[in-house]
């Protein structure tokens, strides 16, 4: 709950003691009076068990129901004090529960404004649509990798307690709703992923999300094998289907193993010691219009430049040594990650 978060927080910054909750103590409160006023009917005008709960309960909610039998002196003077402290317990637990609402309402707004004000700061950042097991995943790996990520889900359960820790703002709606991708901050956002369940609901977030954002790049899940070119037509970029990959990815695995082990450690899946990095060249680049071999970019950083991708789309697998590097083209770079930092920094 975000108030045990915030509060854990605070006792961690100050050092405060946890408190006991205010609804326990009120419970607690409400019990002890019922027990300490059967016992003094019970004892002080020597009713029966039942008899005295009764007086005790009537007492307390001050409902005026006739006295079992008349009261002595003392038993008046216990009833009034017994009164005075049911209706006191009654105050306390009524404002404890009425204040536990209020923060809690309170501390959901300020959780929803620290969301939206996340997000109108971003830029060039993802947007996941659907939380299902693909969405998840692939919010993770974004999210672990440093990447900045809005979710949207139509149903909050779904998305579990991952995105609290990974910080992922969430967006309670339907995806292909204008106002629910514009408050994801669609505008200004690099790529949308279409991973809904249904081919149907991709194709409509996809025309919605290009309408809004013709310059996005849009990746679309489908389930059918005739939805990819129907999601093409909606504006799709890319379109993905899971079990054709993972079909492909076991076929490779059973007839080049190694290879595939290679891939799961370049993906980062089997130690992050190894990675395939795109670095983008910029145009202001002190190695524009040299050559491979006059950057020695491979002995000055150990990373194996594996293809070039010009700005027309052009890519160029192993480039050789007389390869000049353009401004704005894009490196596919293969090493360990100091090694491509490394690269990342010399451009």
């Amino acid at each position: 709950m975000p108030s045990d978060r915030l509060r854990q927080r605070f006792e961690s910054n100050f050092l405060i003691r946890p408190r006991t909750h205010p609804l326990i103590t009120a419970a607690s409160l409400v019990f002890g009076v019922i027990f300490i006023g059967t016992i003094g009917f019970r004892y002080i005008e020597d009713y029966s068990w039942i008899d005295a709960f009764y007086m005790c309960v009537i007492s307390v909610s001050t409902v005026g129901f006739g006295e079992v039998e008349p009261l002595s002196p003392v038993g008046r003077l216990f009833t009034s004090g017994l009164i005075i402290a049911g209706v006191g317990t009654a105050t306390y637990s009524f404002t404890a529960l009425v204040r536990l609402i209020v923060e809690g309402e309170l501390l959901r707004l300020r959780g929803i404004h620290r969301m939206k004000k996340k997000i109108e700061n971003l830029e060039h950042h993802h947007i996941v649509c659907g939380l299902g097991r693909l969405g998840k995943i692939v919010v993770q790996e974004l999210a672990e990798a440093g990447e900045d990520v809005v979710a949207i889900e139509l149903d909050p359960i779904e998305a579990g307690p991952d995105l609290e820790r990974l910080q992922v703002p969430l967006i309670v709606g339907s995806a292909y709703e204008d106002e629910v991708l514009k408050s994801a901050g669609i505008q200004r956002a690099k790529t949308l992923l279409a991973l809904l369940p249904k081919d149907a609901d991709n194709v409509y977030v996809t025309l919605c999300a290009r309408d809004l954002n013709p310059q996005l790049t849009i990746i679309a899940r489908t389930e059918d094998e005739g939805g990819e070119s129907r999601l093409k037509r909606a504006g799709a970029n890319t379109v993905l289907a899971p079990y054709r990959v993972s079909g492909s990815r076991l076929a490779q695995r059973l007839m080049r193993p190694n290879v595939s082990d290679f891939l799961e450690i370049a993906a980062g899946r089997k130690g992050e010691q190894l990675v395939i990095e795109e670095v983008i060249v910029p145009t202001a680049s002190p190695l524009v219009g040299k050559s491979l071999a006059e950057s020695d970019l491979r002995q000055k950083t150990g990373a194996i430049i594996a293809a070039f991708i010009r700005t027309d789309g052009e890519m160029i697998f192993n480039p050789g040594a007389k390869h000049v590097i353009e401004g704005g083209s894009t490196l596919i770079v293969l090493g360990e990650k100091a090694s491509v930092e490394a690269l990342s920094n010399l451009l």
